[in-house]
């Protein structure tokens, strides 16, 4: 019998990640998370300290193995290289610096 084949990378990213680790150059809030929408949103959820939770919405697209994203409002653009490990740990590549995620939920 053989293996299902692997679903694209684009939906393998479905859902909610909380940030594991990222390495220390990396500006990564504390108790960080994505989820990824079908639509071509992403949801960047961190605590603001003082009690408080802030959410900035952004839009996505994937390009092979780069994540792209925006948010419309500040003109701010990112680019990442990604991939999965062992565990379906998702590890984002920033330049040689690298933040990983571990997933909370699918969609």
């Amino acid at each position: 019998m053989s293996n299902p084949p692997e679903r694209p990378l684009a939906e393998r990213l479905l859902g909610c990640w909380r940030l594991l680790r990222a390495d220390g150059r990396l500006d990564f809030a504390p108790n960080a998370r994505m989820t990824f929408l079908a639509d071509g949103y992403l949801d960047y959820e961190f605590d603001a300290g003082m009690h408080r939770h802030h959410r900035v919405r952004m839009v996505y697209r994937v390009e092979d193995r780069t994540l792209h994203t925006e948010v419309p409002e500040i003109a701010h653009r990112q680019s990442a290289n990604f991939s999965f490990g062992a565990g379906d740990v998702l590890i984002f590549d920033f330049a040689g610096q690298q933040a990983m995620f571990v997933r909370e939920y699918q969609v």
